[in-house]
């Protein structure tokens, strides 16, 4: 099988984000899966089952956007299967045209607060309103059903980073290392808000501040229709 420069360099970028996802303890296992958008009408992603910490490049699996295997593969992936999230993220992609990479991690801070009953506060650090915005946490949904990809239909347009309960987070950009990024932003939020509880009382940045965050986002062209929710107690 043979592949062009950009999926090439999109197959190493994608195993290097697994290993990175990994190291930094945002998935376990054989948990967590990536993509990346491959043309108009293809997607690139993770295999179902593999442990990612050393993913090789020919396991990566193409599919269209019916979620349908395209081409005949090669000796490595030609019997392995899309992760089972697949409809998560042609859900993603299919109401996101802007979007070119899609990240779901175990993201342990993010999920433990959420499990909890708190929803996640980027207000409590400046990066997180940057580069996240309003992280909401979706209606439970049964991983591997379409119970999982329903519930992040209507917070799709709206948001980059959802909550998943019980379950992870999911997170989309320009490129699949804007993605990337925005589940590391996403965790340390998290952690953040986590050590600031047991410190004492959530202090969040002041309203202000915040129109001045949510003015660098527009600067920055991370704005989205949520965004006058970060000014919401």
């Amino acid at each position: 099988m043979s592949i062009d420069k950009k999926e090439a360099q999109l197959r190493d970028d994608i195993c290097r984000i697994c290993a990175m996802l990994y190291s930094r303890g945002l998935i376990r296992g054989p948990s967590g899966n990536v993509s990346a958008r491959l043309g108009e009408d293809k997607i690139l992603l993770t295999p179902g089952g593999v442990m990612k910490f050393d993913l090789h490049p020919d396991q990566l699996i193409v599919v269209d956007m019916n979620g349908e295997k395209v081409g005949p593969g090669n000796e490595i992936n030609r019997n392995l299967k899309p992760t089972s999230e697949l409809p998560m993220h042609l859900e993603v992609y299919h109401r996101r045209p802007d979007v070119g990479g899609v990240v779901h991690a175990h993201t342990s801070h993010a999920v433990a607060l959420t499990t909890a009953g708190f929803s996640l506060h980027t207000q409590v650090l400046t990066e997180g309103m940057l580069f996240l915005g309003v992280v909401p946490t979706a209606p439970y949904g049964t991983p591997t059903t379409s119970e999982l990809s329903d519930s992040i239909i209507e917070l799709i347009p709206d948001h980059d980073a959802i909550m998943l309960p019980y379950h992870g987070s999911i997170t989309f950009g320009h490129d699949v290392w804007q993605a990337f990024s925005r589940t590391e932003v996403l965790e340390q939020v998290a952690e953040i808000q986590y050590f600031t509880s047991q410190l004492g009382e959530e202090k969040r940045l002041s309203k202000p501040n915040i129109e001045k965050m949510i003015e660098l986002r527009k600067k920055y062209r991370h704005n989205l229709p949520s965004d006058p929710k970060l000014l919401e107690d």
